[in-house]
């Protein structure tokens, strides 16, 4: 998932000709080579392959990572592997700790794994069930494809207890009934590939390195082109979602940019200063009499509006009009992000950062139109992401509309265009497995 750049084509041939007794220069040349791989292949792991500015404008801004000392990593790593005779598993903890650690990152390089595995295994093809007490090849049959799930099954052709144990656990992952018994729908679903995934999984792959090591322990993520908002809080080790909601995004020619903020205030009953631009597409010319809308049921941004200061005048809002939220296709606005939800959005952010009951939002949309800016006692990191790829827990892979036409350009930096292009026709709709 973050290959390095070709290694010197002599490195493989250099690392060969080191016996005992090479020359200690020739030993130093190879330690400041394979180095160098280990920190390139670090930085490959944790850091865009892409240069996202070039690709898609000055409004896409990629978060910057901390700093981090990759030689030190790379020395220790080097003395991992010489005080152990097992160097994949050295290698593997040495990666892992470069990969994000984000829980949407990890279920698409799971995902990805089972596309490649699956591309190379033939369909589990029986005619009939398959149940406990059943032997021969379709049961051997099985038993390999459930570790590609990640079963952990020994080799064997007898359908015994361990293995209806591992049929049900991976029934239960797929909401299956859990019989115990490969039966059509489990065959169906073992069976099931994603045509276009692994490309589609490798480009969404990219992305998440583009967001901060840490979304923030009470954070919004807004995926564009799954026209969702959801609000998520840490809990121990695991993560909320505690609000989830529809929106409305930018249309193609208003495209709603890619970055992260954070979130300071909710302002209820907002005016707003129609932009120069809109005015211009509304009435064909500047209009400074109609700019300024005041509070009420006709102004654009509705109850409340949600802000994130940033340079792109891009913010979270209401919106009289909820037609949008009921069409599929929903990159409609210009440029902001409509909310569908607003008032439960307001009552859970205000609820987790300054303490307020849900019925002092209640009482504020059903009252006056009244301006009313409401400062937050800490602030709400808010990531406005593009995922054309998403996957669950079970491994179902979601493929969703490129809306603004984003993956041809990322696919070309990548070296994956053609893979993407032979795809293109699948991804203006959602799989049918979508979660």
């Amino acid at each position: 998932d973050g290959l390095p750049e070709a290694l010197p084509p002599d490195l493989d041939a250099l690392a060969r000709g080191v016996g005992s007794d090479a020359p200690d220069s020739l030993r130093a040349r190879l330690d400041a080579r394979l180095t160098s791989a280990v920190l390139r292949f670090g930085r490959a792991l944790r850091e865009p392959r892409a240069d996202v500015a070039a690709l898609y404008g000055a409004a896409w801004a990629p978060a910057v990572h901390a700093p981090r000392d990759l030689d030190a990593e790379a020395r220790s790593l080097a003395a991992d592997l010489a005080a152990t005779d097992d160097a994949d598993r050295a290698l593997d903890a040495f990666a892992d700790r470069h990969r994000p650690a984000h829980s949407g990152y990890r279920l698409l390089r799971a995902a990805l794994a089972r596309e490649i595995d699956l591309a190379a295994a033939p369909d589990l093809t029986i005619r009939a069930d398959l149940a406990p007490a059943d032997s021969g090849a379709a049961v051997r049959r099985l038993r390999q494809r459930l570790a590609i799930e990640g079963a952990v099954v020994e080799a064997g052709a007898g359908y015994d207890e361990a293995l209806a144990g591992a049929v049900r656990t991976y029934q239960t992952r797929q909401g299956l009934p859990t019989t115990g018994r490969v039966d059509a729908a489990t065959r169906a679903a073992l069976n099931r590939r994603q045509p276009g995934a692994i490309p589609a999984l490798v480009l969404n792959l990219e992305r998440w390195r583009w967001l901060p090591d840490s979304l923030g322990p009470l954070h919004v993520l807004v995926n564009i082109p799954d026209y969702q908002l959801v609000l998520r809080e840490q809990r121990g080790s695991r993560w909320a979602e505690v609000f989830r909601s529809r929106v409305v995004v930018g249309q193609p020619s208003w495209a709603t940019p890619v970055f992260s903020d954070t979130m300071e205030s909710v302002v209820f009953n907002p005016t707003w200063f129609m932009p120069a631009s809109i005015q211009i597409e509304s009435y064909g010319r500047l209009r400074p009499d109609r700019a300024l809308r005041e509070p009420g049921p006709g102004n654009a941004l509705g109850r409340v509006k949600f802000l994130f200061p940033n340079d792109h005048a891009v913010y979270i809002h209401d919106t009289p009009s909820k037609w949008g939220f009921e069409v599929e296709r929903r990159a409609l606005s210009h440029g902001c992000v409509r909310i569908g939800d607003p008032r439960d959005f307001a009552a859970a952010i205000l609820a987790r950062t300054n303490r307020w009951p849900t019925a002092r939002v209640d009482s504020i949309f059903t009252g006056p139109w009244t301006l009313r800016p409401v400062t937050l006692d800490r602030g709400v990191p808010v990531h406005l992401a593009y995922f054309t790829a998403r996957a669950d827990a079970a491994g179902r892979v979601t493929l969703l509309d490129d809306v603004y036409g984003h993956d041809p350009r990322l696919a070309r930096a990548l070296g994956l265009e053609p893979a993407v292009a032979r795809v293109a026709d699948n991804r203006t709709r959602a799989t049918a497995d979508e979660a």
